[in-house]
């Protein structure tokens, strides 16, 4: 993931919290480019799904790179340099993103109803 496709995606991610506040009444927007509540079916999902896709081909496009190099299909090694660090940025991201996801289910089975 290249750092403005990371800054697109943490603009999602924004977007997702804050049309997740109470109140806001504010619409989300999918990465389908779609329009909906925060609350619609599929919304979180979908954003999920999307950044494991992204993390995926970027895994496997630093994998051919490599590939290709490993082959002599391609002798530029600034390629797989960077296609090696887009995916590890990627997942890094990735990462991180699941690592708050579980603090937060953690933080609501904590709380006492």
């Amino acid at each position: 993931m290249n750092p403005i496709a990371a800054s697109s995606a943490i603009g999602q991610i924004g977007q997702l919290q804050d049309a997740t506040k109470i109140g806001s009444g504010s619409p989300l927007t999918t990465p389908g480019g779609g329009a909906g509540k925060a609350n619609s079916p599929g919304g979180f999902a979908d954003l999920v799904s999307h950044f494991v896709e992204q993390t995926n081909s970027d895994q496997v496009a630093a994998d051919s790179a490599i590939q290709d190099f490993a082959t002599g299909k391609n002798d530029n090694v600034q390629q797989v340099v960077l296609a090696m660090t887009n995916a590890d940025m990627s997942f890094q991201l990735f990462m991180e993103i699941r690592n708050h996801i579980i603090d937060s289910y953690n933080e609501l089975m904590r709380m006492q109803f």
